[in-house]
C-alpha cells in the first residue's frame, strides 16, 4: 500500500534543462544540470477564472491557465546557468560579459519538496528567467549572506501542458530517473515510452517520447538498460538481438551494440526505439 504525505517542508534538488522546440512545437530537453544552493521558491498561478452568465446564472466558467510566475532564490546563480540560459558570455580572459542583444533561452525547472513520507518531485516544462538584481553592502560586525533571485515565468507548452509532479503511485523507474531526463507526459492512446535510460550514459539526443533513435558511448563492460511504457503500453527490450529484462545490466561488445525497444499497446501502432551504444 502506498503511503501518502501528510505535510510538506523543505526545498532541494533544483535543476534546469535547456529546451528547444521543433517546427511542430515538440519540446526537446538536454540533460538537466544542478542549480545548487536553492533557498526558496515561491510561484503563483497566472490567469483567472472567467464567468459567463446566461439565464440569470453562471452558465459556464472558463479556466484561463497561463502558467505560473514567481521567484527562485539561490545562494548564488551558477555560471553555467548564466551562460546556458541568460546568454552571458565568458571572454578569453575568463570574464563574464552581459550583452543587451542577447536573447534568453527557455528551460525546464525541476525541484522537490520534502514530505513526511517521500519527497514530491516537480517539473515546470517551459520557463524563462529574468536577469537577477544586484545587491550588496559593506561588511559590519556580523557577516550576512546575500542571496540571488531569479524571477521565473512558467508558460504552457504548445501541447498545453504546464507542469508535472510525482505522487504516491508514481513508478520507481520514473521517480528515480526524475533528474536524469525531463519527464515527458505520455500522449493518451500512443504506444510510446515514458522513460529510457542506459545507466548514467548520456543519450544523444536527450530522451523524448517522440524521438525513436539514439546513440550513446561507454567504456564500461555493462550498463543497466531501463525502459517503461507510457499509458499502459508494454515494452520488450533486445540487446544485440537477445531478450533483455528492463532494469538489468546489459553486456557490451567492443564496437557497436544495438538496443531495440519495442512498445506495443492494444489498438495502437507499434513503436520501435533504438539505441546504438558504442564501446571504446
Amino acid at each position: 500500500m502506498n503511503r501518502k504525505n501528510k505535510v510538506r517542508f523543505g526545498l532541494k534538488n533544483a535543476y534546469y534543462a535547456k529546451v528547444t522546440f521543433s517546427d511542430e512545437g515538440v519540446p526537446s530537453y538536454v540533460t538537466p544540470k544542478r542549480l545548487p544552493g536553492a533557498v526558496s521558491l515561491s510561484i503563483s498561478p497566472e490567469g483567472e477564472l472567467e464567468k459567463f452568465y446566461a439565464d440569470d446564472v453562471v452558465y459556464y466558467v472558463l479556466n484561463n491557465n497561463s502558467g505560473y510566475k514567481g521567484n527562485l532564490e539561490l545562494a548564488l546563480i551558477p555560471e553555467d546557468f548564466l551562460t546556458d540560459i541568460l546568454h552571458e558570455d565568458k571572454d578569453a580572459n575568463g570574464v563574464m560579459v552581459e550583452n543587451s542583444d542577447s536573447e534568453t533561452e527557455r528551460f525546464a525547472l525541476l525541484f522537490e519538496f520534502t514530505g513526511d513520507v517521500k519527497a514530491v518531485r516537480h517539473v515546470l516544462f517551459n520557463c524563462t528567467a529574468s536577469r537577477p538584481s544586484m545587491e550588496g553592502q559593506t561588511k559590519e560586525q556580523n557577516k550576512q549572506v546575500k542571496t540571488e533571485t531569479l524571477e521565473v515565468t512558467a508558460d504552457p507548452l504548445p501541447s498545453g501542458q504546464v507542469k508535472a509532479k510525482t505522487c504516491s503511485t508514481t513508478s520507481d523507474a520514473v521517480y528515480n530517473s526524475w533528474y536524469n531526463q525531463v519527464y515527458i507526459p505520455p500522449v493518451a492512446g500512443a504506444a510510446k515510452l515514458s522513460t529510457l535510460t542506459v545507466g548514467s550514459l548520456a543519450l544523444s539526443p536527450a530522451f523524448n517520447a517522440d524521438t525513436t533513435e539514439y546513440t550513446a558511448s561507454t567504456s564500461n563492460a555493462t550498463n543497466n538498460v531501463t525502459a517503461s511504457g507510457a499509458d499502459g503500453a508494454t515494452v520488450a527490450i533486445e540487446v544485440n538481438g537477445s531478450a533483455h529484462t528492463s532494469g538489468e545490466a546489459a553486456s557490451w561488445n567492443t564496437g557497436t551494440n544495438t538496443v531495440t525497444i519495442t512498445v506495443t499497446k492494444e489498438g495502437c501502432t507499434t513503436t520501435v526505439y533504438t539505441v546504438t551504444v558504442t564501446k571504446a
